[in-house]
């Protein structure tokens, strides 16, 4: 049996990456074990969890010792390294030397554009991914310097939900750099489409950079358009809160906000008849924004913006609508598309629903990575 030892700064099964190590280990035989700073929940899905310690935005710089200690306990065949554009530096420490690695490459982040910061504010964008200090670092980071250091580190296969990663990487010497999508769960439940009362739902972190401002000031519109819309908000609690509870609740009882853990969020989305995740930012989340893919499993049409977390799973006019980030009344045209058009609802619930099952489902993914620990460990 193939022991596998899985190291990322921090893990928790809720967010994207950590959700992402949990279906691969639960879907990819083997006895799988976990290297972290911190695990924050959902241990259970590993043969063993080794917290070493230490600051996120370090790991793991400093916990050499710890590190090699929890790997000489494991005595994995292979060590399947977590992280974004700074992995290929991670794998070159001397500690992990010794071990076949794997890199799965999250996505390369760069700081917005000069277009982009009238998105939002400093404040605003401090508060999430999108100013983060290893953004600032993948910006300028030379792409044939991290082919380099791959090579280097002995690592010859990349697996990435990022277009970016695969492009930058994907024609290097020695590198085989393999796309997946992923996120789709298996769930008979489907959305249903309702001229009368339709619900538009998001599900995620309570941030600007969400674009939460941007869809309480398109649900105006959408209210003038089709006077029974609903909005439903299923908020992760984050510091802009309370700022975002005041703009919701002048809208009335049309707005609902849900605080609290919502025990099936797939019931949630195949309750509403539209799901929006109108981002503001290409790396708001790394992609893919898994609630967007789980909308699409249950058939729930979806609109997005034109940024790389979503773009990573969301073609526009093919499987979902993609408006521009920032931009309410653009983003309002497009769910009053699909609040009163059954024929455009119903093309892109079966469209969304397809990409789901037949591109983006954790069976492939787990494929897609069994196929990869075999070749790295064939080499």
């Amino acid at each position: 049996m193939t022991r596998v030892a899985h190291v990322i700064a921090e893990f928790s099964a809720k967010e994207a990456m950590g959700r992402t190590v949990t279906e691969m280990a639960a879907r990819v035989p083997g006895e799988h074990h976990l290297v972290t700073t911190h695990a924050l929940d959902g241990q259970d899905a590993f043969a063993g969890v080794h917290e070493i310690g230490g600051a996120l935005e370090t790991f793991p710089l400093g916990r050499s010792d710890e590190l090699r200690e929890a790997l000489r306990r494991i005595g994995p065949d292979l060590v399947h390294l977590h992280a974004g554009a700074l992995g290929p530096f991670l794998a070159l420490l001397p500690v992990l030397r010794p071990y076949p690695k794997l890199l799965t490459a999250y996505a390369w982040p760069t700081l917005p554009g000069p277009g982009a910061w009238r998105r939002a504010t400093v404040s605003e964008m401090r508060a999430s991914n999108v100013l983060r200090a290893r953004v600032l670092v993948t910006t300028v980071l030379p792409v044939p310097l991290a082919a380099a250091a791959l090579r280097r580190a002995g690592v010859t296969t990349v697996l990435t939900p990022d277009p970016r990663v695969a492009d930058r990487l994907g024609r290097r010497r020695g590198l085989n750099v393999v796309r997946f999508s992923s996120g789709a769960p298996v769930d008979p439940r489907r959305a249903r489409f309702d001229a009368e009362r339709p619900t538009i739902v998001f599900a995620g972190r309570a941030e600007s950079v969400r674009g939460l401002d941007t869809l309480l000031a398109a649900f105006t519109r959408v209210r003038a358009a089709v006077p029974g819309a609903r909005l439903r908000l299923l908020l992760i609690p984050r510091p802009e809160l309370p700022r975002i509870l005041a703009r919701a609740g002048a809208a009335g009882d049309a707005i609902e906000v849900v605080t609290e853990p919502v025990p099936d969020l797939l019931a949630e989305l195949a309750a509403a008849q539209v799901g929006t995740w109108p981002f503001k930012f290409d790396y708001t989340t790394s992609p893919p924004a898994m609630a967007l893919v789980e909308a699409m499993a249950v058939g729930l049409p979806v609109v997005g913006t034109d940024v790389a977390c979503v773009r990573a799973v969301l073609e526009d006019g093919v499987n979902g609508l993609s408006v521009p980030p920032a931009d309410p009344p653009a983003l309002a045209r497009a769910l009053v598309t699909l609040l009163r058009d059954e024929q455009s609802w119903q093309r892109y619930a079966k469209a969304g629903l397809e990409s789901a099952t037949q591109r983006m489902g954790w069976a492939r993914v787990a494929e897609t990575t069994a196929d990869a620990y075999a070749a790295v460990l064939r080499s």
